[in-house]
């Protein structure tokens, strides 16, 4: 099942919120001061998991590398993902992030069962065309 994700606010935004910076794994400082951080102070803080960069932004959490990647390139990740590469373990926001559309896996092979007229479980034929018989013949439909 694909990932859906929250949103990105707009570039324009982005830019006046926040800068890339080599100077902290989040990839991330902020322009702006509030009563949480001060201009300069690194954007985002490390997951308890110790797997990514999160930040919030207009209160939604947001994977930092995905708000790098869209800094960095201008374009918008949508529900795409965006990829460390398979060398940075730590999560390292200011190296190389790649854009992947997840694979959607096709259909199993094997052959699903169903219920005939009868009630019977049955094999269903590849080469067939079903139609979807009511459990419980006595039900009319309305028009």
């Amino acid at each position: 099942m694909a990932r859906t994700y929250h949103e990105m606010p707009p570039l324009w935004w982005l830019e006046e919120e926040l800068e890339l910076s080599d100077q902290h794994p989040s990839g991330l400082v902020w322009k702006t001061a509030s009563r949480h951080h001060e201009p300069g102070d690194q954007a985002g803080i490390l997951r308890s998991d110790g797997r990514f960069y999160t930040l919030s932004l207009l209160g939604t959490k947001y994977p930092a590398h995905r708000v790098v990647y869209y800094l960095r390139t201008g374009v918008n990740p949508e529900n795409k993902d965006v990829l460390h590469d398979k060398d940075n373990v730590a999560r390292d926001n200011r190296l190389k992030l790649t854009l992947s559309q997840r694979k959607t896996r096709p259909a199993p092979k094997y052959r699903r069962r169903f219920r005939d007229e009868e009630g019977q479980l049955v094999y269903r034929d590849p080469e067939m065309i079903y139609t979807f018989v009511s459990k419980n013949p006595t039900e009319t439909q309305h028009g």
